[in-house]
């Protein structure tokens, strides 16, 4: 049995107290192998919501030297099931994505959760998101079609200056 998965034995047989206390003092870089394994415990349905979103924020904080494109698209499909995940959870999911190697898909992503009919909470780390980034083109372009938005406007021109 490898490192990872003795890793995973040990913390499986945690209490959800001593879970969350785990991952609420995680401080190192991930490799690989480790980002997988917080990614695994950020989409298990099953799991407590607190345990998920602490994961989850580790994920984008301690992001190692490693493609993340695995990570992102877990998050948008956990992003995509706001009708029943948790509202922390999705907001902490969209969070994440900001702190992570973002592009263009990512960008047009976080637009179209302004423009849609969803949760303010949610538009509003959307809105975090485009801002993060505005040094990027596609975020740039977002801003400026954000500015005819009846909510994010005056905002959008704020992040355009």
């Amino acid at each position: 049995m490898d490192n990872e998965q003795s890793n995973l034995l040990a913390f499986a047989a945690l209490d959800a107290s001593e879970k969350r206390d785990l991952l609420r003092g995680f401080n190192q870089t991930l490799d690989r192998s480790s980002a997988k394994a917080l990614l695994d415990i950020a989409t298990d349905t099953s799991g407590d919501d607190d345990i998920r979103i602490e994961a989850v924020k580790i994920l984008g904080l301690y992001h190692g030297e490693y493609d993340d494109a695995f990570i992102k698209e877990a998050l948008v499909q956990i992003i995509n099931q706001d009708a029943i995940e948790d509202d922390g959870l999705i907001v902490s999911c969209i969070n994440t994505l900001a702190l992570l190697t973002v592009n263009e898909k990512e960008i047009a992503f976080a637009l179209s959760i302004i423009q849609g009919d969803t949760y303010t909470l949610f538009k509003h780390a959307a809105f975090s998101l485009i801002c993060q980034n505005k040094q990027q083109p596609a975020a740039h372009e977002a801003l400026k079609i954000l500015l005819k938005d009846n909510d994010f406007g005056r905002h959008a021109k704020r992040g355009l200056t």
